[in-house]
């Protein structure tokens, strides 16, 4: 069955000032969340670069920026896709606030570790859980604490795993090029 021009061209006619309204609000509504976004991704390039330069950990600039870019595509298509639903709940339930919001979160945490960890404190999901168990346990079920306190030795470990992870990084880039030219 064939489906008539002027249908067509009607149906078309109806939708597109609907999608164009749809699409105004969304970029509307995603301008300032991606502003944010870039804020805060930016604060966690220099906060990861003051942290490699303080550990004597070597990075390639090409690297940093790349991964920061990888970061922010991902961002931008998360943040496209909260204001595309906060647009269609209109506005109601404010999800572009909270999803945003949320990766500022993860992203802030990422900053707090790499200002700490030249310092020797290492902060990790791992480490908050083990330390608010300690507390809760401590303060609430009248519990010795679990051994929470900061390694002081924590340094040196801190500064091998990112060497370590930047050497394999540089490696596997520079491996894959290496075999392509043989």
């Amino acid at each position: 069955m064939r489906i008539p021009q002027s249908a067509t061209n009607t149906a078309s006619s109806l939708f597109t000032p609907l999608a164009v309204m749809f699409l105004q609000d969304t970029v509307k509504t995603m301008l300032p969340w991606i502003m944010v976004m870039l804020s805060v991704v930016i604060c966690d390039l220099v906060a990861g670069l003051r942290k490699s330069l303080k550990l004597g950990v070597h990075i390639s600039w090409s690297m940093a920026f790349r991964e920061t870019m990888g970061k922010m595509v991902t961002y931008v298509a998360f943040v496209l896709m909260v204001a595309m639903i906060d647009s269609a709940s209109d506005h109601s339930f404010h999800v572009a606030m909270y999803g945003c919001l949320f990766i500022c979160a993860i992203e802030g945490g990422s900053i707090v570790s790499n200002l700490l960890k030249p310092y020797g404190i290492d902060i990790t999901p791992k480490n908050i859980f083990k330390y608010v168990a300690g507390f809760f346990s401590a303060k609430v079920l009248n519990v010795e604490p679990a051994d929470v306190e900061v390694d002081e030795n924590g340094l040196g470990e801190i500064r091998d795993r990112e060497r370590k992870r930047w050497e394999h990084r540089d490696k596997h880039e520079h491996g894959a090029n290496i075999d392509k030219r043989k």
